[in-house]
């Protein structure tokens, strides 16, 4: 699984509004192929932002770049936001709760 993690710099106070603005993007990269998950995180009442995708391979992720940054691009600019950073990187540890209840079903042991 590969991620690609943005860092926002946000107008003081407007990092909670943003969701609003950021919310299409998050629905146009969802129909992406090989998409697996979104989250946007805001700093309370701050200036930080930080968006990140999950995606099933390498290639589904470099594919999905171009239709990422214009949607990021536009989202940053509706919230008043600048994308200060973008990193695509390979998930080392992913321990989320469908993860951990698939090994409970396996006996502890993890999946294949």
């Amino acid at each position: 699984m590969f991620a690609r993690v943005t860092t926002y710099e946000m107008q003081e106070g407007r990092a909670s509004e943003s969701i609003d603005q950021f919310q299409p993007a998050i629905d146009h990269v969802r129909d992406l192929d090989g998409f697996v998950d979104a989250l946007f995180l805001v700093e309370k009442d701050g200036q930080h932002a930080i968006s990140m995708t999950l995606w099933e391979t390498l290639e589904t992720m470099e594919r999905s770049r171009v239709a990422a940054s214009s949607v990021r691009t536009e989202a940053a600019s509706d919230a008043g936001a600048e994308v200060k950073s973008t990193y695509e990187l390979e998930v080392g540890i992913h321990a989320g709760a469908e993860r951990a209840a698939l090994e409970v079903l396996l006996g502890g042991r993890p999946p294949s």
